[in-house]
C-alpha cells in the first residue's frame, strides 16, 4: 500500500533517527517455486548487538496465503528450490563459511549437504545432487611450498584456488548414516559423494559463471586464466557433458579401491600435485572448449537445450560499451572452428532495447531481461527476433533482480516514489505486456507515519547542452516561494544509476537523505554522464572528460534550480562514494559552489589508484591509455590536481582493506588538504573494503555526514563522535 492509498497523513508524522534507518527489515532476493505457488524471500535484519546484518529467508505460500520463517539463525546469501516442496539455502552461521543446507517440506532445522572447509560460494540443483563452487583445498593452502618458504604471493601470477563440485544427495544420505554406524577404522574407508567436475579442465582455471542445462546432461563454464580481477577479459568457455550421477558412482568406485589398496592420494610436494592435476579424468565425462568471442559468456541456456544465450560486446571490450544478449543454435556454436564463426552464428536480441542489461533469465514463455530506464528499474520480454516488450506491473519498478519459474511467475522486490521496497509476484493478464501484481508483504508498515519528504524527477541541461536527469527529494512542507540549503548524493559506478524510489540503498546505511530533508535541505541525485539507464551514447559522454563533464551536470543543477528560487546557492553541499566520493572531491577541489563535501571511498590521484587498485583497466578505459605514456588526462581529471586552490571543507570516510579504491587515496586528499590549511575531517574504518558492511560503523558513516554538513550548511555546532 503506498503513502496516498492509506488515508489521510497523521497530524504530526515522525521524524526517523539513524538508527532507525539502519534497523529497518527490507526485503533482498527472491525465489518462485517451480509451480508459481511458493515464493521464497529473504529479508535484511538488522543485529545490532552482534553488530552485524543477517538475512532470513521466509516463503510464502500463495494457496494460504501464510508466509513463515525457514531459518531462524545464520544470513542466508543464495536460495534455490529443487522442487515445490524443498528449498535449498546457502547459509552462513558464526564462522563466516557459508554451507549449503536443504529444507525438505520447507520445515525442520535443514540438512547440510555441503562442509567444505573454505565455505561455498555458489551452489545450483543438478542431476540428482548440487553443483557447488569452492575454493581447491590444496591449492588454496600450498601447504607444500609454505613448509619449505613460509607464506608469500606471488602478484597477480597464482594459479587459480576456484573449483566446480558435484554432491549426489541421495549418495550423501546413505554416506552420513554409514559415518554414524561404522568403526573409526571402517570410517576411514568411505568415500564422501562429491567429485570436483573442474578437474576435467586442463589447467586450473578461476569459474566465474556455471550455467547447467536443463537437462542436466551438461555444464557450460566461463572462465578467467586466473582469480585476480586484472584477467575478467581473458575469458574461456567449456561445455562439460556428463551422466553426473554415473561420473559420480565411478569416481566413488575408484577412490574406494585406492583406498583398499592403501594408494596414497595425499600431495606431499609440488611435484605430486602436479602429477595429481594432470591425472585423467575422461571418464567423468568430456570436456568441450568452445570459440566463444574473447569476453563474450553462456548466461541461459533455452528450456530445450536446443539455443544459447549469450551476453556480447559486439563493438569493443570497453568498460563503458554495453553488452547485448544474443542467441545461438547449441549445434552452430560446438561448430564453430573460430570466434568468427561462432559470432556468425549468433543472433542479437537487445540492440532495440539501447539499455545496459542487469539480469536474465530464460524459460519456456521467453527471454525476459531487466534494466534501468531513466529513474527506474523495467522488465521486458526479448523475442528471438528482436523484439522488445516491456512488462507493465502497474506502476511497481523493480528495486534490480527478478526471479521468473517455469510456469512465468515473476518474484521481484518492488518499489517506486511512494512505496517501500516490497515482495511481489506477477502473473500475465491476458497478453505479454499487461500483467496481474500481487502484493505478498507489508514491510512499508515499519513507515507509516514517518515523514520521509517527496520524491519526484527532474530534469535539466548541462553546460554543454545534454539533458541529465535526477532524483529530487524536498520537505513535506516544501515551500516554492523558499530557497532552501542543497546537498547532492551521487551514486558510484560511473555506470549506476539512482532510481527515482521512496527508500534506496544509500539512504538505509551510509547518507541521511531522511534526516535532511527533514532539516528543511533539498536532497538531489543525479545521474550524471556515464550513468546507465539514458542509452550508450549517453553512458560514454564522460570517456576522458571524468569529473570535468560530471562537474557540469551537478553546477548545472545548481543554477537550475536556484532559477527556480528552491536553492540557496550559498549552501551547497556535495557527498558520494566510490565513483560518487571522486566526483564529490573533484568538485570540493575544482569549483567555488561548494561549501562543503564528503567524499567516501573515493578516488583522489587517477595515477594513485591505477597503480594500486584491483582493477587498473578503468582508467585506461576511461582515460583511454596509460599514465605511463601520457599522463596529461590523469592530472586533468584528478581532484587533487587542484589542491594548490583547495579551501572546500572535506569529510573523507575509507575502508582500511579497500582494494578498488585503496586507502591511499584518502591519505592523499588528507595530507593536502592538511598541507593547505582547509578543514579536512578522515575517518578509517578499520577491516572494512569498498563497502562498509556493519550497522554500528554505518551508523558512524551517517552520523558523521548529518553533522558534517549540518554544521557546514545550518551553522549546526561539529559533532563527529
Amino acid at each position: 500500500m503506498t503513502e496516498h492509498e492509506s488515508g489521510s497523513k497523521p497530524e504530526n508524522p515522525y521524524q526517523p533517527t539513524l538508527r532507525d534507518m539502519l534497523m529497518l527489515e527490507v526485503p533482498v532476493d527472491v525465489r518462485v517455486s517451480p509451480d508459481g505457488k511458493r515464493v521464497a524471500f529473504t529479508v535484511r535484519r538488522t543485529n545490532w548487538r552482534d553488530n552485524r546484518y543477517e538475512n532470513i529467508c521466509h516463503v510464502h505460500d500463495l494457496t494460504s496465503g501464510i508466509t513463515h520463517p525457514v531459518n531462524r539463525s545464520g544470513s542466508v546469501i543464495q536460495m534455490e528450490w529443487f522442487d515445490d516442496q524443498t528449498l535449498a539455502l546457502l547459509k552462513m552461521g558464526e564462522n563466516e563459511k557459508a554451507q549449503v543446507w536443504l529444507f525438505k517440506g520447507l520445515v525442520g532445522e535443514g540438512w547440510a549437504v555441503t562442509d567444505h572447509k573454505t565455505g561455498v560460494e555458489w551452489f545450483k540443483p543438478f542431476a540428482g545432487g548440487l553443483l557447488y563452487r569452492a575454493r581447491n583445498l590444496e591449492r588454496d593452502e600450498k601447504k607444500a611450498r609454505t613448509d619449505r618458504f613460509g607464506r608469500y604471493i606471488q602478484f597477480e601470477q597464482e594459479e587459480s584456488v576456484s573449483a566446480l563440485y558435484y554432491v549426489g544427495l541421495a549418495e550423501l544420505g546413505k554416506y552420513q548414516v554409514a559415518m554414524k554406524t561404522v568403526t573409526e577404522d571402517a570410517a576411514k574407508e568411505l568415500v564422501p559423494p562429491m567429485v570436483e567436475l573442474s578437474s576435467m579442465l586442463s589447467e586450473p582455471l578461476s569459474i566465474q559463471r556455471v550455467v547447467p542445462a536443463p537437462a542436466g546432461d551438461a555444464l557450460y563454464l566461463t572462465c578467467w586464466r586466473r582469480d585476480d580481477l586484472v584477467y575478467f577479459r581473458e575469458t574461456s568457455t567449456y561445455c562439460i557433458r556428463l551422466d553426473a550421477q554415473a561420473a559420480l558412482g565411478e569416481y566413488i568406485r575408484r577412490q574406494a579401491k585406492k583406498k583398499a589398496e592403501k594408494i596414497e592420494t595425499a600431495a606431499k610436494n609440488g611435484e605430486v600435485i602436479k602429477a595429481q592435476e594432470k591425472e585423467d579424468t575422461s571418464y567423468l565425462g568430456e570436456t568441450i572448449r568452445l570459440n566463444l568471442p574473447l569476453g563474450a559468456s553462456i548466461v541461459a541456456v533455452s528450456p530445450d537445450g536446443s539455443k544459447l544465450l549469450v551476453a556480447h560486446r559486439e563493438r569493443d571490450k570497453m568498460m563503458y560499451t554495453r553488452q547485448d544478449l544474443w542467441w545461438i543454435d547449441r549445434e552452430s556454436a560446438f561448430r564453430a572452428a573460430d570466434s568468427a564463426a561462432f559470432l556468425a552464428g549468433m543472433h542479437n536480441i537487445s540492440a532495440a532495447l539501447d539499455r545496459d542489461l542487469l539480469d536474465w533469465d530464460w524459460v519456456a514463455s521467453g527471454i525476459f531481461a531487466s534494466y534501468p530506464d531513466g529513474s527506474q528499474v523495467r522488465l521486458a520480454r526479448l523475442g528471438e527476433d528482436g523484439q522488445v516488450t516491456q512488462l507493465d506491473f502497474k506502476g511497481i519498478f523493480l528495486e534490480m533482480g527478478f526471479n521468473i519459474c517455469p510456469v512465468g511467475s515473476i518474484g521481484l522486490i518492488g518499489s517506486n516514489a511512494q512505496a517501500f521496497p516490497e515482495v511481489y509476484l506477477a502473473r500475465p493478464s491476458g497478453d505479454v505486456r499487461h500483467w496481474e501484481v500481487i502484493p505478498l508483504t507489508n514491510f512499508g508498515r515499519a513507515v507509516e507515519g514517518w515523514q520521509l519528504g517527496t520524491v519526484e524527477t527532474v530534469r535539466w541541461k548541462s553546460r554543454d547542452g545534454t539533458e541529465i536527469e535526477g532524483v529530487l527529494r524536498k520537505p513535506a512542507d516544501f515551500d516554492p516561494a523558499k530557497a532552501y540549503p542543497l546537498v547532492f548524493v551521487v551514486h558510484g559506478g560511473p555506470k549506476g544509476v539512482s532510481p527515482a524510489y521512496l527508500l534506496f540503498g544509500e539512504d538505509l546505511a551510509y547518507y541521511p537523505t531522511i534526516q535532511f530533508v527533514n532539516k528543511g535541505v533539498l536532497v538531489l541525485k543525479p545521474n550524471y554522464r556515464g550513468s546507465i539507464g539514458r542509452g550508450q551514447a549517453f553512458t560514454e559522454l564522460n570517456v576522458n572528460n571524468l569529473g570535468v563533464g560530471d562537474l557540469w551536470d551537478l553546477e548545472s543543477a545548481i543554477d537550475f534550480l536556484a532559477g527556480l528560487g528552491w536553492v540557496d546557492k550559498d549552501r551547497v553541499g556535495c557527498m558520494g562514494w566510490s565513483q560518487g566520493g571522486y566526483i564529490s572531491a573533484f568538485a570540493g577541489l575544482h569549483s567555488e559552489k561548494f561549501k562543503a563535501v564528503s567524499v567516501g571511498a573515493g578516488i583522489a590521484d587517477w595515477y594513485t589508484y591505477h597503480i594500486s587498485n584491483d582493477i587498473p583497466d578503468f582508467t585506461v578505459d576511461y582515460l583511454s591509455g596509460s599514465p605511463f605514456r601520457n599522463r596529461d588526462r590523469y592530472i586533468q581529471t584528478a581532484p587533487i590536481s587542484n589542491i594548490a586552490n583547495a579551501k572546500t571543507p572535506m569529510l573523507i570516510q575509507h575502508g582500511t582493506e579497500d582494494r578498488r579504491v585503496p586507502f591511499s587515496n584518502a591519505m592523499e586528499l588528507y595530507r593536502g588538504l592538511k598541507e593547505m590549511g582547509v578543514p579536512v575531517s578522515l575517518f578509517a574504518y578499520p577491516g572494512m573494503g569498498h563497502s562498509i558492511t556493519k550497522p554500528r560503523e554505518n551508523h558512524a558513516v551517517m552520523h558523521q555526514n548529518l553533522s558534517w554538513f549540518s554544521h557546514y550548511l545550518l551553522d549546526e555546532e561539529l559533532m563527529l563522535e
